[in-house]
């Protein structure tokens, strides 16, 4: 039998303890040699019970299981989740660089052999990559295998706590009383006024043992439990279906799909208001309204809800059937099927299409106005020159919201929404000849050599869209819930306090008392009660004097 399985014998009182006890169950003596004996706070906090992971090493799981209940393993582990996420702050995430352009260029392009670095590692889409979700998980591991480990312990050390003590466990303790003159009587009146103190009273011939607030042992695993909650509900939110959060445009008299929805749910957006505040109404914001001009009062979205009915059916065209009109205003969100949709703001800054004509070099208008829908243009169109001859354009590229000319020659855009467009057109006349222009705001450029006609814009229509927020989020109730049972855990742990006395009457008065937490408190509380009975006073050892005598 390995030394790590053997029952131990105390050399003092002769009582025989369960393989891996460091104090005797008897007389509270420091019994086992393996164990560090500057700990003894450590297994003071477990009666001397056997803590796995200082007991047990042999087997390959053993060392594993040594590995995540390690307090430094733990503090590691956080570590490298906070230096992981302070990283992930110094470059911008992938949500937030521009739509349809790709991330490993992106962070190459702009931020050279470091964006390439951190692209490759996963910095770009940190909270949802997999070394990221294995540190929490290995997080989680150590809080669940920490708390089992010395969880398991404390619980079968209260629940099966022993009344009666060796007399030398009496002198162990850090707040001790003998009187030999004191009665039976004396003993059983202390007893009865202790147990006014709200302390539970177990009994064993002449001895008794007292109680209360043994749910402050459990307020760290309190505090585990909520943690690994928050830690379960924070990492289900990269699962489908259990968050979303996103953003939809939509113009007044605009029908969009709902996105996250797969294609179920669209929303018409049949009139946006805006209402602002009157300058001479007297209100709290007379002062910004001087200074910024008009200030929104209320904003808010009148929508038709419509139910996709052949979403079911791949490729097929929605078939919308109206089930709900709704007013969404902010902070009064439209409800359905477990989604939120808000108000969020407005943009006035979209553009609605624009209007281009064709000119000649001498700047002679050659053609008839063509307009563009900005939110879905047209690839080919004929216009009509003046001449009566007749002009084949077609929009070779488009970008709503021009960023950048992208290495392969697209255009790449910031946003889908057309604030800043710029476009790639092919003109070609009766003779087929083509020419191309790139064409953005206030500029024109030639891509083709000696072209014959120029592009040239001519106007453009803005429109008002309503930027709502669409969220679902399946697991608030478990971060709630765990930040909820974190806090119950801080409560219990900090202002409750572990009290037990021990007490015999076999000879005279003796008394013995611990608690996990203010001993002066403790000590105050049972000596009022010894002097109503004349019984003396404890003395509270300091802590040196207490670790000398548990080294007996």
């Amino acid at each position: 039998m390995s030394k790590e399985n053997e029952y131990i014998e105390c050399p003092h009182c002769g009582h025989v303890n369960p393989p891996g006890t460091q104090l005797c169950q008897s007389c509270g003596l420091l019994i086992n040699d393996d164990y560090d004996k500057k700990k003894i706070k450590d297994v003071m906090r477990y009666d001397g019970s056997a803590v796995r992971s200082k007991v047990r090493s042999s087997s390959v799981f053993d060392k594993i299981w040594i590995f995540f209940t390690s307090i430094r393993n733990g503090v590691i582990i956080i570590a490298l989740i906070a230096i992981a996420s302070a990283i992930g702050t110094i470059l911008p995430q992938e949500y937030f660089i521009p739509v349809g352009v790709d991330a490993a260029d992106y962070y190459k392009e702009h931020y050279g052999t470091f964006g390439t670095l951190y692209y490759n590692l996963g910095f770009h889409n940190l909270y949802s990559s997999w070394w990221f979700l294995l540190l929490n998980a290995m997080l989680a591991l150590s809080i669940i295998a920490a708390s089992i480990d010395r969880g398991v312990p404390l619980f079968k050390s209260l629940k099966n706590q022993g009344v009666k003590k060796h007399p030398s466990y009496y002198k162990r303790q850090r707040i001790y009383l003998h009187n030999e003159e004191a009665s039976k009587d004396d003993v059983e009146s202390l007893v009865k006024d202790l147990e006014k103190k709200r302390y539970n009273v177990r009994k064993e011939e002449n001895s008794y043992l007292l109680e209360k607030g043994r749910l402050s042992r459990y307020g760290p695993y309190i505090n585990h439990t909520g943690l690994i909650i928050l830690l379960i509900g924070s990492m289900l939110r990269f699962f489908p279906g259990m968050y979303l959060d996103e953003l939809v445009y939509a113009s007044e008299g605009e029908t969009v799909k709902l996105p996250g929805t797969d294609s179920k749910y669209y929303i018409k957006n049949d009139e946006f208001i805006v209402d602002t505040y009157d300058k001479d109404a007297g209100t709290v914001f007379d002062k910004s309204l001087e200074n910024q001009g008009a200030l929104a009062s209320n904003y808010q979205t009148n929508i038709t809800f419509y139910e996709n009915e052949s979403s079911d059916i791949v490729g097929s065209e929605p078939e919308l059937k109206e089930i709900d009109r709704a007013e969404i205003k902010v902070n009064h969100p439209f409800k359905f099927d477990g989604y939120h949709l808000y108000q969020s703001s407005f943009d006035n800054s979209a553009m609605k299409s624009m209007t281009f004509e064709l000119q000649d070099d001498d700047g002679n208008v050659v053609s008839e106005p063509f307009e563009i829908n900005l939110k879905d243009p047209e690839e080919e169109f004929t216009v009509k020159g003046t001449d009566n001859t007749d002009f084949d354009i077609r929009l070779r590229a488009y970008a709503p919201d021009f960023l950048e000319i992208g290495s392969n020659g697209g255009l790449i855009s910031q946003t889908p929404v057309p604030r800043n467009p710029a476009f790639i057109f092919e003109v070609k006349d009766n003779d087929n000849n083509e020419e191309y222009s790139l064409i953005q705001i206030q500029n024109t450029t030639e891509i083709s050599k000696d072209n014959m006609y120029n592009v040239k814009f001519v106007s453009m229509e803005n429109e008002m869209a309503s930027v709502l927020t669409l969220k679902k989020d399946k697991t608030l109730f478990l971060i709630a819930s765990g930040f909820i049972i974190f806090l119950i855990g801080v409560f219990i742990g900090s202002y409750i306090n572990h009290r037990r006395i021990w007490i015999n009457s076999d000879n005279g008065l003796t008394l013995a008392a611990h608690t996990n937490r203010n001993y002066y408190s403790i000590s105050k509380e049972i000596n009022e009660i010894l002097e109503k009975h004349n019984l003396g006073k404890v003395v509270d050892s300091d802590s040196k004097v207490h670790d000398e005598r548990m080294k007996g």
